[in-house]
């Protein structure tokens, strides 16, 4: 009887993984689908399956403008904000997981805060060698380059401060985010001091958050960095279960702390600063969306890890939507959008938690 009552409660959980984790992709699918043929020239069926198949390199002969623009800009942008909102859901429950905080996201580790600081000081530079407002391989190439290179270097530092007799200190590693932020803001505010009108406002909007202007040359260096990160966090799951139980117990299970602290760290490093490189910042999906999850579905990472980069890719998909579609033919900066939404409902976890008496 016992051996029936494990098996049923073993076929229980893999039915709530299922029926959750297909619930989260047919959400994405259709976020995704309403992406494609939303916007200020809407766009239909018909136009939407031939811009795919020339995305493919299927060329149906009939394809109008409405193809085109689903081909050139609508489908690249899709793309992105799918990458961006798994890599940054996904890091944010990996992260919560291995500091055992459902407060952490991404974004204290330093990554995000360095890789705008890296951003801005392209903005600058590249707007003075071009005499104003820096467009073309300047305007963009570079500053993606440098926000990368800004995350890198705070990861680098963060890591090296929180490293203690060649192991990782796991606490020391949040507070030397924590102060790595403080010094990268503190940079970005300088230079937003010093730089001119016209790099005030790039960088003003850049830090914002956008997945405008995507194109495939543009975004596939990142999407190949944040599918690495999705694939390397995703394999962590049965590890973090058992560093839930506690350092001591996990390693006496089996589990290498040390290198999972490492793994997820330099995972959710890459992921999140291969996505503010090419999107800018955006706020709250690495917090929300694991927080979400875990409300819907339980703490246990074989299920949380894949449905928060699903939600993440819903919550970025639908922000964009919002963002397009608000105040069109002008589009919002999807951090606001992000901002605006997410704020509330943190704050009504907040209380629901309090409520409960957690």
């Amino acid at each position: 009887m016992q051996n029936v009552s494990v098996l049923d409660l073993m076929m229980a959980v893999d039915r709530r993984r299922i029926t959750v984790l297909g619930a989260l992709g047919a959400l994405v699918a259709a976020l995704l689908l309403l992406g494609l043929s939303l916007g200020p020239a809407p766009v239909g069926l018909a136009d939407i399956l031939s811009g795919l198949l020339a995305v493919l390199g299927i060329d149906t002969g009939d394809a109008g403008q409405g193809a085109a623009i689903v081909q050139a800009i609508r489908v690249p942008r899709a793309a992105l904000g799918l990458g961006v909102g798994a890599a940054l859901g996904l890091s944010g429950a990996a992260l919560q997981g291995l500091f055992r905080n459902p407060l952490v996201d991404p974004s204290l580790i330093g990554v995000s805060m360095g890789g705008a600081l890296g951003a801005a000081c392209a903005i600058v530079l590249a707007a003075g060698a071009a005499g104003g407002a820096a467009t073309g391989f300047l305007g963009a190439g570079l500053t993606t380059g440098a926000a990368f290179a800004g995350s890198f270097t705070a990861l680098v530092l963060v890591l090296t401060i929180a490293r203690r007799e060649g192991a990782l200190c796991v606490a020391t590693l949040l507070l030397a985010g924590l102060a790595i932020n403080a010094l990268a803001a503190a940079g970005l505010g300088a230079l937003l001091f010093a730089s001119d009108d016209a790099a005030m406002r790039a960088i003003t909007f850049w830090t914002l958050g956008s997945l405008g202007g995507a194109t495939w040359g543009s975004i596939l260096p990142a999407l190949a960095a944040m599918g690495a990160a999705v694939a390397l966090l995703l394999g962590q799951a049965r590890s973090l279960d058992l560093y839930a139980l506690g350092a001591r117990e996990a390693r006496h299970l089996g589990c290498d702390t040390e290198r999972l602290a490492r793994r997820v760290v330099l995972a959710a490093a890459l992921g999140t600063g291969a996505a503010v490189a090419v999107s800018g910042l955006i706020s709250f999906v690495g917090l929300l969306a694991p927080h979400m999850v875990r409300l819907m579905a339980g703490s246990g990472h074989r299920l949380v890890l894949p449905a928060s980069a699903l939600l993440g890719a819903g919550l970025v998909l639908g922000a964009d939507l919002v963002a397009r579609l608000a105040v069109s033919p002008a589009e919002l900066p999807i951090g606001v959008v992000t901002g605006l939404v997410g704020a509330p409902v943190f704050l009504w976890l907040i209380l629901r938690n309090r409520a409960g008496g957690s």
